[in-house]
């Protein structure tokens, strides 16, 4: 037990340190800005990407930025494909541009598909019938198509509650994908309304439903070591309130009392359950999920929350009862207009 926790303690202080190196003082210059100015200060700070061999930077990807002992994993699926060391992305599984490339404006076209920061390794049939899709929520999942493995990650192409045809990813890449499409708007400029879906409301919602890992810290270090720029919503998840929600993030203005509100987790650390008190200002019907430092679901249900106090309790399993490994994990709360984490570590 006693090697046990000191493995886990240097986990953390690695991925702190992960954390404070990456950062840096790469963005000193922007760190009190807001709005548009950050925005258009963001967007000077990372365009110093040049790189524009599309093959390169594929064989870069499969190589070495996805490549965990010889396997690469599917952003839709989570399935995980052994490829070994020599794979340049030719066959299956193939490349997804997370920002289509039918949507790039004519500037620094190659550059764009070139640019890693919104490429993944993906199943061939999953990348193809995502198609050029706007990336959205769907309105009805029991009407649409459903593209998952064993895990499962369940990533979905159907209707959007507009009436328009998008393509959902799985609650295991929400973020990322949507830290993918926000960078490359605020790097290039495209738009993120496609097909008459605007994309925006729903990645904020999901980079906040879904934050950042120390492992997309490391992606993000690996990333600029190739092409010379980083994702600032990687290492400052606070800028994309700063810029598209102004009066979300920090301000001397005391906010307003919040109608749900996820309290601390205890114990934490813990070794049996832990339980995480929530205050809901009405009743609400959550959904509940539990994910490792990886982005792996572990398991999801529901629960009707009542007015008042309440918690909610996770026993340290997955969804078929097995003992969850110790590490880090996040327990999520979902429900209309809250996306709420807790962060607790299984020993």
């Amino acid at each position: 037990m006693i090697l046990t926790k000191k493995i886990l303690i240097s986990l953390i202080l690695l991925a702190v340190a992960v954390f404070a190196a990456a950062q840096g003082n790469y963005y000193d210059a922007v760190l009190n800005l807001t709005g548009q100015e950050l925005f258009n200060a963001l967007q000077g700070l990372i365009s110093t990407n040049t790189y524009s061999n599309y093959i390169g930077a594929r064989t870069f990807l499969f190589q070495q930025l996805e490549n965990h002992n010889g396997y690469v994993t599917c952003i839709y699926t989570g399935y995980e494909f052994n490829v070994g060391y020599n794979y340049t992305g030719s066959n299956n599984p193939n490349t997804e541009h997370t920002y289509c490339q039918s949507w790039f404006s004519s500037p620094q076209s190659s550059v764009k598909k070139a640019d890693l920061h919104h490429l993944f390794p993906s199943n061939s049939t999953v990348n193809s019938v995502r198609s050029n899709y706007p990336i959205y929520n769907i309105g009805n999942h029991a009407n649409a198509n459903v593209y998952y493995d064993y895990t499962p990650w369940q990533s979905y192409r159907g209707m959007s509650p507009g009436g328009y045809t998008v393509f959902e990813p799985a609650d295991e890449s929400k973020g990322d994908i949507a830290r993918a499409l926000l960078y490359f708007h605020t790097r290039y400029n495209d738009g993120l309304i496609q097909q008459n879906v605007d994309m925006l409301p729903v990645l904020v919602q999901w980079h906040f439903f879904d934050p950042p890992t120390p492992e997309e810290v490391i992606r993000n270090n690996g990333v600029q070591g190739f092409q010379s720029n980083r994702n600032p919503f990687v290492d400052h998840p606070e800028f994309v309130a700063r810029i598209w929600d102004p009066s979300a993030a920090e301000s001397d203005v005391p906010a307003p009392e919040a109608d749900l509100v996820l309290g601390k987790a205890s114990p934490n650390p813990f070794t049996d359950s832990t339980s995480v008190e929530i205050q809901s200002k009405i009743p609400v019907l959550a959904t509940i999920s539990i994910h490792n430092i990886k982005g792996q679901k572990l398991d999801s249900w529901q629960e009707n929350l009542p007015r008042g106090n309440s918690q909610i309790t996770w026993n340290g399993r997955n969804a078929q009862g097995e003992k969850a490994a110790p590490g880090i994990y996040l327990i999520n709360l979902s429900a209309p207009g809250h996306f709420l984490t807790a962060r607790v570590m299984l020993q």
